[in-house]
């Protein structure tokens, strides 16, 4: 026989395993306890879930180890078991259906009502006028009870406005960080990052190496076998310091048995009137070449020169960097504008250089050039008071001076600066306008109360005489046909 298995959780009740046994569609229902924990079921719940399954057409057995609620089960003729293998196995207890036995017999209602005393008296039945009279009285009754609920009305009132301004004094400091009534707001900081390139011509002098000097060397070989001297063999002369030449071309010198000697060309190692050198000033070579060969230059060395040009000076370099930190300054200052929302109130003593990111001198200062130029990128900051505060003290201060009787009509107040900014030791100081529009405060109940029951009209002038209204309030009562405001409270619905 099918059998539908369901296994219970430690957090399974009653209730849970109810809802888990209308899945069943089998004739037979195993629970299955866990091995560990214990399940939400009293043995008096048992006796439910038993009648449950037979609701369902459907037998219940039981797999636990639970020895109270396997006592349970015997006394309630259930089927229960110690694995499911063995309730497979194993013969389920048979169940008698449960009936409901009547407690009473059905009796005949036409009886009873014949033994009822004095029945032959009542008018009812004999006279037909007076049925007709008692159905009259119960549709007029019903007729009151729907003209008592189903009316509604409702009451839209404009009360009058007027305004309510006064003068805060306003002080923002960065220490604050929640508004005050005092008068305190939080200075909030803003930061950002400007860069920016300058140029200035240099106004020093200086003279820099500008062109090479060239000449020939003479080479003589002091040993019995051809040396060879590669080009850019270094050369000195005997001044001090030594200047250096470099040799163009490759040569081989043949031995000193040919007494031949050969000639290279020579050029300095550096540009400048350095590289000028007497006849004879070139005479070693750098390195060990010179065991080998003897060198020497038989004229002058000539061409070498230096120019005078401007060069900026350590001056000049201050100067591009003072005017191109108040070139971004001033950009910084501007750029703060947009940077805060409509109704943010800047604060521009505050604005302070926070860091330079990146500075760079081109040429740099051990390099000489015309023209200097200078790039910087610097961070700027700036505090605020924002409207959002502004707003919340505003708010504070009026609702503590608002009049007896009267609400705000909308929680936006307009703000206007009416006096400067004043800077004293990091604290910042200014006078602001504040106004609103307040109204008296409604009472509906009061309302309810006046219009109840009254007409439109009548309600209309007790309205305007008690509330001083400008206008006529607005009263639409449903059905549109019906002229008298509810009765009850409930079905009065009062708008402002």
């Amino acid at each position: 026989m099918k059998t539908q298995v369901i296994h219970l959780d430690s957090h399974d009740d009653l209730i849970s395993i109810r809802d888990r046994m209308e899945w069943a569609k089998t004739p037979r229902i195993l629970l299955i306890w866990p091995k560990r924990g214990r399940v939400g079921v009293r043995p008096l719940d048992l006796a439910l879930l038993c009648r449950h399954a037979e609701s369902l057409g459907a037998e219940m057995g039981l797999v636990t180890r639970d020895g109270e609620i396997r006592a349970a089960a015997h006394e309630l003729g259930i089927s229960y078991f110690s694995t499911s293998t063995a309730a497979q196995k194993k013969q389920w207890l048979e169940r008698s259906p449960v009936r409901v036995q009547r407690r009473f017999p059905r009796q005949d209602l036409r009886v009873l009502r014949q033994d009822l005393p004095g029945v032959d008296f009542l008018p009812l039945n004999g006279n037909p006028a007076f049925r007709v009279l008692v159905f009259a009285l119960g549709v007029l009754a019903v007729l009151v009870v729907m003209l008592v609920l189903i009316p509604s009305a409702d009451v839209r009132l404009t009360l009058p406005e007027q305004k309510q301004s006064l003068d805060l004094s306003v002080s923002a400091e960065q220490g604050v960080e929640k508004v005050q009534m005092s008068g305190s707001v939080p200075a909030r900081m803003l930061k950002l990052v400007v860069e920016g390139k300058a140029s200035a011509l240099g106004t020093g002098k200086a003279t820099i190496p500008d062109k090479t000097a060239t000449g020939e060397c003479l080479l003589t070989n002091l040993t019995d076998k051809v040396v060879s001297v590669p080009a850019g063999t270094v050369l000195l002369s005997a001044t001090t310091p030594p200047v250096s030449f470099v040799t163009d071309n490759r040569v081989d010198v043949p031995p000193k048995s040919t007494k031949k000697s050969v000639s290279v060309p020579v050029r300095a190692r550096a540009a400048g009137l350095s590289g000028n050198l007497q006849a004879g000033a070139i005479n070693s070579f750098e390195g060990q070449l010179g065991l080998s060969v003897v060198v020497l230059n038989p004229a002058p060395t000539s061409g070498g020169g230096d120019i005078t040009m401007d060069v900026p000076t350590d001056q000049d370099r201050e100067s591009l960097r003072k005017r191109l930190l108040a070139d971004l300054e001033r950009e910084a200052r501007q750029r703060f504008q947009s940077q805060v929302k409509t109704g943010d109130v800047l604060l521009p003593s505050t604005f302070v250089r926070v860091n330079v990111l990146e500075e760079t001198f081109s040429p740099p200062p051990d390099q000489a050039a015309t023209k200097l130029t200078l790039s910087m990128r610097v961070e700027f900051g700036m505090a605020y008071a924002a409207f959002a505060d502004l707003q919340e003290l505003a708010g504070r201060v009026m609702d503590a001076s608002l009049p007896a009787g009267f609400v705000p009509v909308s929680g936006r107040i307009a703000l206007q600066d009416i006096s400067p900014l004043v800077d004293g030791r990091g604290i910042v100081r200014w006078q602001v306008h504040a106004e609103r529009n307040v109204r008296p405060s409604l009472d509906a109940g009061q309302v309810i109360s006046i219009v109840q029951g009254k007409t439109a009209r009548r309600a209309d002038s007790l309205l305007r005489d008690t509330y001083g209204l400008n206008q006529s309030p607005e009263i639409h009562i449903r059905p549109f046909w019906w002229p008298w405001l509810p009765l009850i409270p409930i079905r009065i619905a009062v708008t402002s």
